[in-house]
């Protein structure tokens, strides 16, 4: 039993051709599951001569139209015939690109390439969808494998090449930001209170990870992470390197607006209190609140309650004391109380004032008292009545952007291995790896294919 594929082209100034692309056998006699239907080496091959065949009948179509000169409509000489490669999903494919002499009623020199004019990318988007998304998961190493076995048998590819497209989306993206700004807050008051009715609040999370690098060895450099989550619809991430990016506020901007935040909507700012991240925040919204994350006032406190419990021989007998005390700063944090908070670190601190020849131990200690009263003192603007918000169900603490500080840069980046990173390089893959996360890159390449082609020097990259 033979089985064979033809491809029907239909042109509307021609008549219909058909032709063969591909065939195999089956025995009559028997009937095995090894041979039902198409083996995966078939369906690729047959993939593949489908590609082929529709994109030659395609090139020639384009080329012949392209012959005739538009203006006296006389045909071009014809100068010579070669050819370009095209990467796709389905494989490489070499597709004809004859190039025309100049029309003699036109002047001009060289020569008129159609097909290498129209198509200046020398790949598909889907080829570029599917690197993107693959490179900002697993390692480029990784995702070349992966696409060597979605290909047709003998298609190899290289991890340069799929880094280098992967950025190229990055950049891509970069691009399309639009340009910093100090205060994003637009309108006045009375406008903001004709509006319609906003939706519920939406809770903003930033914290930060480190990662080594490679061009400062063997020191690492900040990554800024942050999840916007309304009360209705689908959370954002977003991410960006902390010194490389230029423009980390227009880019948390842009997350409001795609969600549809507007300008009278209240909107929560969670972050553990770094200068960077205050800034980051000011004047994104009117009705935004600042809030400092619980978890990491209760990480410092107890950091110093071991160190108390950590005390010399000598001074055992006040451990029990001093932990105490700074159980007493936490609840009156917790609550909201920033000033008798600060005035009990103080008076803990000028207790140890009194000890003769402080061991290590307590010099320490005195040491972090300080750095945390300085830590709560810059921040005392931010602490709120922690204990009345979650009463009401509000969050405290930015343990979901912990998470998403894992998931963000994950083992991908730091996490198991001793891997090293430019700047440049996880700022744009940050990019593509947030959005496959978030599930909007799809939407990305929806919208290119309504748009021009890619940045010239884009292209450049590419090739």
């Amino acid at each position: 039993m033979r089985f064979a594929i033809q491809l029907v082209t239909s042109k509307a100034d021609t008549a219909v051709e058909t032709q063969e692309i591909f065939s195999f056998d089956r025995m009559d006699e028997e009937l095995s599951i090894h041979d039902l239907g198409l083996a995966l080496t078939e369906a690729k091959s047959a993939l593949a001569a489908l590609q082929v065949a529709i994109a030659n009948a395609q090139v020639m179509n384009y080329s012949l139209r392209q012959r005739p000169c538009s203006s006296c409509r006389c045909l071009r000489s014809l100068k010579d015939n070669r050819t370009i490669t095209v990467r796709t999903c389905l494989g490489k494919i070499v597709l004809p690109s004859p190039r025309y002499e100049h029309c003699r009623c036109r002047s001009g020199s060289g020569a008129i390439a159609p097909v290498a004019s129209a198509l200046p990318e020398r790949v598909t988007p889907d080829l570029l969808a599917l690197e993107a998304r693959w490179a900002s998961l697993v390692s480029y190493g990784v995702t070349a494998a992966l696409l060597s076995d979605v290909l047709p048998i003998g298609e190899a590819v290289n991890a340069s090449t799929i880094r280098n497209d992967a950025l190229r989306i990055a950049e891509r993206l970069e691009s399309e930001l639009g340009p910093e700004q100090e205060v994003f807050i637009s309108g006045h008051r009375a406008e903001w209170n004709n509006m319609p009715i906003p939706e519920p609040p939406v809770t903003i999370g930033i914290d930060g990870g480190y990662v080594r690098s490679w061009t400062n060895r063997p020191t690492n450099f900040e990554v800024i992470v942050g999840k916007s989550v309304p009360e209705e619809g689908p959370a954002r991430r977003f991410g960006f390197v902390v010194g490389h990016d230029e423009k980390p506020k227009r880019r948390l901007h842009e997350i409001l607006v795609d969600q549809g935040v507007a300008m009278n909507q209240e909107v929560t700012f969670m972050s553990d209190g770094a200068c960077n991240l205050r800034d980051l925040q000011r004047y994104m919204r009117p009705n935004a609140e600042h809030v400092l994350d619980y978890f990491h006032i209760t990480m410092r406190i107890t950091v110093l309650q071991q160190m108390a419990r950590g005390m010399p021989a000598e001074l055992s007998a006040i451990s029990p004391a001093a932990v105490a005390v700074l159980e007493s700063i936490k609840r009156h944090l917790w609550h909201g109380n920033v000033d008798r908070a600060l005035a009990l670190v103080e008076d803990f601190g000028d207790g140890f004032d009194l000890i003769r020849d402080p061991p290590p131990e307590v010099r320490k200690l005195r040491r972090y008292l300080e750095e945390f009263s300085r830590y709560i003192g810059n921040n005392a603007d931010l602490i709120p009545n922690y204990a009345e918000r979650h009463r009401y169900g509000e969050v405290v603490s930015t343990a979901f952007v912990e998470s998403t500080v894992n998931q963000v840069i994950a083992k991908r980046f730091a996490k198991k291995q001793q891997m090293q990173w430019t700047q440049r390089g996880v700022h744009l893959l940050i990019q593509l790896r947030t959005r496959v996360l978030d599930g909007t890159l799809d939407t990305d390449f929806k919208r290119w294919r309504v748009q021009p082609s890619l940045p010239e020097n884009a292209i450049k990259l590419a090739a």
